[in-house]
């Protein structure tokens, strides 16, 4: 009866794992009938519990979810991938301490890249090793091209990632203005390690955008970033 209070905005299980198929069955029907709560933690209950829990709620009204601890093994479901791909109000996602592998993390990645409302993204003490961790880094930066920088996740910070991996000055202000601060860095950043690297941005442009005048769009380039964000 208390999931169904109008009042009732978080929810907090901890290690408690729910034995009964059918209890289970009834807590994940209790939640998803809830039209007010929005902030789960779900931490230290088995791989079992939190998999049906993925699979028997929708959460996609859902700002915090805190899934940690719980042994969770995804094995190419798409439950999370899913919520973040569809742009949810999810704010706040904490998967640390799971199972989750290589492949997991490149299907999570992947969905950053149409999401604009996660602000945190936790996966530390997993099994993610280098080309997952790579997958979620070239998620929030990806340098191969200003194009593919420009669309990146500018909005998620990132948190679990190795030492090779530097992300701490990445996404970093959650703010109104935190979307477009960081795109207008991160493509400043990338033309200036260009610039030091000796070849400058133009043979760049040239190859990036296929045309010999390329270098006459620099500055318009360096105006658009500014402007872009002058504009929020």
């Amino acid at each position: 009866k208390a999931l169904k209070s109008p009042n009732l905005k978080t929810v907090a299980w901890f290690q408690n794992p729910i034995e009964s198929t059918g209890d289970m069955a009834l807590f994940t029907r209790a939640l998803s009938q809830s039209n007010a709560v929005d902030e789960l933690t779900f931490r230290g209950n088995g791989n079992e519990n939190a998999q049906a829990l993925l699979s028997g709620v929708d959460f996609s009204t859902f700002k915090v979810l805190h899934l940690s601890c719980n042994n969770l093994q995804i094995n190419g479901r798409t439950d999370i991938s899913d919520l973040i791909a569809a742009n949810s109000p999810l704010k706040s996602l904490n998967l640390s301490s799971n199972r989750l592998n290589d492949d997991d993390a490149v299907l999570i990645a992947r969905s950053l890249g149409g999401n604009t409302n996660l602000s945190l993204l936790d996966v530390s003490d997993n099994v993610i090793q280098e080309r997952g961790m790579r997958a979620l880094y070239e998620a929030v930066s990806d340098t191969s091209t200003l194009n593919a920088l420009s669309d990146s996740n500018h909005s998620c910070l990132l948190v679990g990632l190795s030492e090779d991996f530097n992300v701490y000055a990445i996404n970093w202000d959650s703010g109104a203005n935190g979307l477009y601060t960081h795109r207008m860095l991160k493509i400043h950043r990338l033309m200036a390690e260009r610039y030091r690297s000796g070849r400058g941005t133009v043979p760049h442009l040239n190859l990036e955008m296929g045309g010999g005048d390329s270098v006459l769009l620099a500055p318009f380039l360096m105006e658009s970033v500014v402007r872009r964000h002058d504009a929020f």
